[in-house]
């Protein structure tokens, strides 16, 4: 409970503020258009802010949470550099979001310090290194490498770029407080260095952020959402949903993109249930892109994307099953995208938008219908992900969008079906999981009334379809559905 009223509380906070004419308006015509501000580089800055940020997890995770695998000495360093790294057995909450946002705070702990993309992300691997091979004495996670690095990057770039946004060295009082505090929610490592610098408090004659200006549009929807773990049965859970969305960048530009300056971000939150509290994150970030057709007011563009994607799920304690429905990501994953935009102009009322992405799965993982070791209850692995979208809108207020996404993941390390898992130590248990290969496809529909006064009132349904083939064990087939009516707002 007390964590849903600090999340609505804070989420109500951030749309006040977006609200502000100020906050997004991207025309300043009192100041000087270009107000870019270029950070000073602090190389041991950005280095004791990893370091420190390793220990204080580690301090909480030794003496606060007493966890086994905290009690480290010069035995477990010298045993973790003579081992190489394996498939470790985390809980899918902390392998697949709690290693990317750590990863997260080593980038921004540069970005903040005045460094670029590449140069943060070298950041990002020495602290991973760090963690890895000092902080434990588990040995060191092929997964949390990629996890916390690739992921990281993205993350952590596009929680900077998202914190840019409230940066205004203009402003005084409790509206300069409020800014700060919002910079430091969404980007705490930005935050902090603001805060140690200085910059927290100083008045400067133009807003003084460290991105330029790009169109932002921001928007949030809270209602009902029932969830039923089988897609046949009239039986289910109802919960309170909070989902939230944001488009950086302009898709159509006539000077394209490049690195992070145009992403996509979707997420949603449950209370109120048995359901895990972070339900789903997308992301899909643009590492470069360019205009390849016009005709008209219609564009296609054309790019190479990178991907974050996680659905997480949770039986409820009636359930007369013993696997979640699904828990399914892609951490590490990168490829092509097509994007078509006609929009609205002069006497025509329909505006459509449309995508498809192919992309290569480097480290992803779906659920496990037999495997249970330690917290481990899904599959590692590579393959890849088909992604269609597409959105009409008619007069500006009625819209309806389709969206569809297969997951496609292949466990290669697989262990021998004479193995023993309830005898297993999870130290020593290196394998992706169940030799198999699983197939999650989601399938989204949206009705939505936009009003002319930026509220919204919406009607969603997703279908999860799974199969999982097994080299050892039967074949899985798992289908499940939720259906959700929700009030917003649009940014």
């Amino acid at each position: 409970m007390k964590k849903c009223f600090i999340i609505i509380l804070l989420l109500g906070v951030f749309i006040q503020e977006l609200r502000s004419q100020q906050l997004l308006r991207l025309d300043f015509p009192d100041y000087k258009e270009d107000s870019i501000r270029f950070l000073p580089k602090r190389p041991w800055v950005a280095a004791t802010e990893i370091w420190g940020l390793n220990m204080l997890v580690w301090i909480g995770n030794r003496y606060i949470a007493n966890q086994p695998y905290a009690y480290i000495d010069f035995t477990t360093i010298k045993d973790n550099f003579k081992t190489e790294p394996v498939w470790d057995t985390d809980m899918f909450s902390t392998n697949m979001i709690a290693h990317p946002y750590q990863g997260g705070l080593y980038y921004n702990a540069a970005r903040s310090s005045g460094y670029n993309v590449w140069q943060s992300a070298t950041f990002n691997v020495a602290g991973n290194f760090m963690w890895e091979y000092f902080m434990e004495n588990e040995y060191p996670s092929i997964n949390d490498m990629f996890t916390t690095t690739f992921a990281g990057v993205e993350l952590g770039e596009i929680s900077f770029r998202l914190s840019d946004l409230f940066i205004d060295d203009r402003s005084t009082g409790s509206e300069r407080i409020g800014r700060e505090f919002l910079v430091t929610l969404v980007s705490p490592m930005r935050g902090f260095n603001r805060l140690i610098s200085g910059d927290s408090w100083k008045r400067r004659s133009f807003k003084g952020q460290s991105v330029r200006s790009v169109p932002v549009a921001f928007g949030a929807n809270l209602g009902p959402r029932f969830f039923t773990e089988q897609n046949n049965s009239s039986k289910g859970s109802m919960s309170m949903q909070l989902n939230f969305h944001v488009d950086y960048g302009d898709t159509f530009s006539e000077e394209g993109f490049s690195l992070y300056d145009w992403f996509k971000l979707r997420a949603g939150v449950d209370f109120f249930s048995y359901e895990p509290l972070l339900n789903y994150v997308n992301v899909i970030g643009a590492l470069w892109g360019k205009p390849i057709w016009n005709r008209g007011d219609q564009t296609i563009s054309m790019g190479v994307f990178q991907h974050f994607d996680y659905y997480d799920s949770q039986l409820s304690s009636k359930s007369i099953g013993t696997v979640p429905p699904y828990h399914t990501s892609e951490v590490a994953a990168l490829g092509l995208g097509i994007l078509y935009g006609n929009p609205a102009v002069k006497l025509d009322k329909v505006d459509f938008y449309a995508d498809f992405y192919l992309t290569g799965i480097a480290l992803g993982t779906s659920v496990s219908d037999y495997m249970k070791v330690g917290e481990r209850d899904y599959n590692m692995g590579s393959g890849y992900s088909l992604k269609f979208s597409s959105k009409l809108t008619y007069n500006k207020h009625w819209s309806m969008s389709m969206n569809f996404e297969n997951y496609h993941i292949y466990s290669w390390k697989g262990y021998s079906p004479d193995l023993d898992l309830d005898a297993v130590d999870p130290r020593t248990f290196n394998y992706q999981g169940n030799k198999s290969n699983s197939c999650l496809s989601v399938l989204s529909t949206n009705f939505v009334y936009n009003s002319s006064h930026k509220w919204n009132i919406a009607l969603s349904n997703r279908r999860f379809l799974r199969k999982t083939n097994y080299k050892y064990e039967p074949d899985i087939g798992y289908s499940t559905f939720d259906l959700m009516l929700s009030l917003g707002i649009q940014l």
